[in-house]
């Protein structure tokens, strides 16, 4: 495939997303930024110890990723870490997908190293778009071992909503 084809589907598939992001997923967006992180409230009634929470992600600023990890340790000291089922799930597809690869990781060493550890205190489970690493050129060996693999994150999102996880 041409470099030529190769830039015209990454344009189609990003304006694609945006439309979809905007028009079909209602989400809130940071003042004076270019994240796409849907805040919904947490239903009535709910007891936030058996509540399940995904985050849906497409961030493009380093600081926006890092204020998203600082809220997830926020809400983890309200719920019991699980090892085997985490609570909260942060689903990855967006250009915030290039801050965990290797060789990125000295440049976004902290922030990668706040998501490995509520990773591995059973607090989130990481999850990256196999389609967005695939448009942004990613071998997904460049990825650190803690993070799950989805085909399409959008889509795990709603898989996650069916199962009872509220959409943050």
């Amino acid at each position: 495939m041409s470099h030529v084809k190769a830039t015209l589907i990454a344009i189609l598939f990003f304006s694609i997303t945006a439309i979809v992001n905007t028009v079909l997923i209602p989400s809130a967006m940071a003042e004076g930024s270019d994240a796409n992180i849907s805040l919904n409230p947490l239903p009535k009634g709910q007891n936030s110890s058996e509540t399940l929470y995904v985050f849906d992600v497409v961030v493009h600023k380093p600081e926006e990723m890092d204020k998203l990890l600082g809220r997830i340790e926020q809400l983890s000291s309200t719920i019991t870490p699980n090892k085997d089922d985490p609570k909260l799930a942060l689903v990855l597809h967006g250009p915030e997908i290039a801050f965990f690869t290797r060789k990125n990781y000295p440049q976004y060493m902290d922030m990668v190293d706040r998501a490995a550890a509520l990773d591995k205190k059973g607090i989130i489970d990481v999850k990256v778009c196999d389609t967005m690493i695939r448009v942004l050129d990613i071998d997904a060996t460049e990825l650190p071992d803690f993070v799950e693999h989805v085909p399409y994150g959008p889509a795990e999102v709603e898989r996650l909503i069916k199962q009872g996880f509220i959409k943050m």
